[in-house]
């Protein structure tokens, strides 16, 4: 068969396959060492893996009907060449970023589908055997971020995530968890926020449906004259931070009461020392965790824009474990004033940044965060054995504290937004290198386009936390 007509012909069973079957999941095997690094493979529906030092992509899973296997491309292939080029090498280390395989292949993917030929050209060993891919690809656009709120790529990839979350929503509000029971509340909390940043009024009744879960679930069971009693801190900031900029987005005040609940729990949990745990109780020995901290700074900045009185004696005394938390070296925020080295620091740092320009306070130390992000942007995928606080916070926190290196910085991670991206517009779980059993307890699938969706969302000036500062503007045209 002629390779023109072959192209026409796969192409042809591409598409029509992309109607057809379930959407594609990597097949991803958790590394907490980081002795290796699964990804998914953008538009080409596989899994690949990297271990330290490797030019090879090595395939370890294939969607069935998808782009990867129509081509020829199976189990157990290595992908040596990427558009006629040998990729740089993989580094398991943090602040390596992507640099290696997967920019190589994400840019070119990126770049091949906005081309005129729409098709990936890659080379594969398979034993002793060495054979050329040709991979058509469904036509799609670049990103350009030179000015990321005009990116139309980026505008059609969240609202596809959109969509998707729409449709796999339950309904009784949630988005399904992985393996943690109590983790639906944390993971339909940031889905809600994904909704409420693409701002399309079809979605209003699945954003009221997730803050009625997460009342049911959790708010309702605070009692405000017990703190030792309720929902995790977790649970209670994230719902914080929906309620708020859904009160902060809409102008509906239905929800404030729950809101003022969640963060007078925050404040009594609190200890004099500052330190906050996953519950009332503080672990490590009394040392806390910040990262709780500062996404109970968060709630408090974001409920304080919807008329919540702080309580200033809680935050002053959480103020001074964050600040006494900062790493002198990075300028980033370690996991404790205990432990102020921390390669993880993302999640936290970026949170916290988020919190103080929302608030407006501290600002010399909100910038001394941000720089250190921008610096080590090449981390955001490391947060607390989890990735998709590090992104969601990473990007928040550029976004707020250093607004003239976002597009740089956004520009950047455009392997990893193309490497996310499927064929329906909704993404799949990209992690980071070591451990990422915390989004594995969130759910792959549910925590994947959230975190994905709200760093598409960061370029957007609508949620407060993205630097927003106008109120009653969902379903607007801003």
């Amino acid at each position: 068969m002629p390779t023109t007509i072959r192209f026409l012909f796969t192409l042809v069973l591409v598409l029509n396959t992309f109607a057809e079957n379930p959407v594609y999941k990597p097949k991803l095997v958790n590394s907490k060492s980081g002795e290796h690094h699964d990804f998914p493979l953008g538009v080409l529906e596989a899994t690949g893996r990297l271990q330290d030092g490797d030019r090879e992509i090595l395939i370890m899973d294939v969607g069935k009907g998808g782009a990867a296997e129509l081509a020829g491309l199976q189990v157990g292939d290595r992908i040596t060449k990427i558009e006629n080029k040998i990729p740089d090498k993989f580094s398991k280390k943090t602040d390596a970023g992507l640099f290696g395989p997967q920019d190589l292949l994400g840019r070119s993917l990126d770049q091949k589908a906005g081309s005129s030929k729409s098709e990936l050209i890659v080379e594969i060993s398979r034993g002793e055997e060495f054979e050329k891919l040709n991979i058509p690809l469904p036509q799609s656009t670049s990103f350009s971020f030179s000015d990321p709120q005009s990116c139309s790529k980026r505008k059609s990839f969240l609202s596809g995530i959109a969509e998707y979350l729409v449709n796999v929503q339950q309904s009784n509000g949630r988005w399904k968890p992985g393996v943690g029971g109590d983790a639906d509340v944390y993971t339909t909390a940031f889905c809600g926020l994904v909704l409420l940043a693409n701002n399309d009024p079809a979605h209003l009744s699945a954003i009221k449906k997730a803050l009625e879960f997460v009342k049911m679930a959790s708010i309702d069971k605070i009692n405000p004259s017990d703190p030792k009693t309720g929902p995790k801190n977790w649970q209670t900031a994230a719902n914080g931070i929906f309620l708020a900029e859904y009160q902060l987005a809409t102008e509906d005040t239905e929800y404030f009461d729950d809101l003022k609940k969640c963060c007078d729990l925050l404040a009594k949990r609190v200890t004099e020392k500052g330190t906050m745990g996953h519950h009332f109780s503080i672990p490590y020995s009394g040392g806390g965790l910040v990262v709780i901290n500062v996404q109970a700074h968060l709630a408090w900045a974001l409920a304080e824009k919807c008329g919540y009185r702080i309580d200033e004696d809680a935050w002053r005394n959480s103020f001074s474990e964050v600040k006494k938390s900062q790493d002198p070296k990075t300028g980033a925020l370690g996991y404790s004033s205990r432990a102020r080295w921390s390669p993880d620091i993302s999640a936290r740092t970026g949170g916290m940044v988020t919190a103080l320009v929302v608030a407006g306070r501290e600002e010399k130390f909100a910038a001394e965060l941000a720089n250190s992000l921008v610096r080590l942007n090449g981390r955001m995928r490391h947060a607390h054995a989890m990735s998709s606080i590090g992104l969601i916070f990473g990007f928040s926190g550029i976004k707020m504290g250093a607004p003239e290196n976002f597009a740089e910085v956004i520009q950047t991670w455009v392997p990893y937004l193309e490497l996310a991206r499927l064929p329906h517009s909704n993404a799949a779980y990209f992690g980071g290198k070591r451990n990422i059993g915390g989004d594995q307890y969130l759910g792959y699938s549910s925590i994947g386009n959230a975190m994905v969706g709200l760093v598409l969302a960061s370029a957007e000036d609508r949620l407060f936390m993205h630097g927003g500062k106008s109120k009653g503007w969902f379903s607007s045209q801003k």
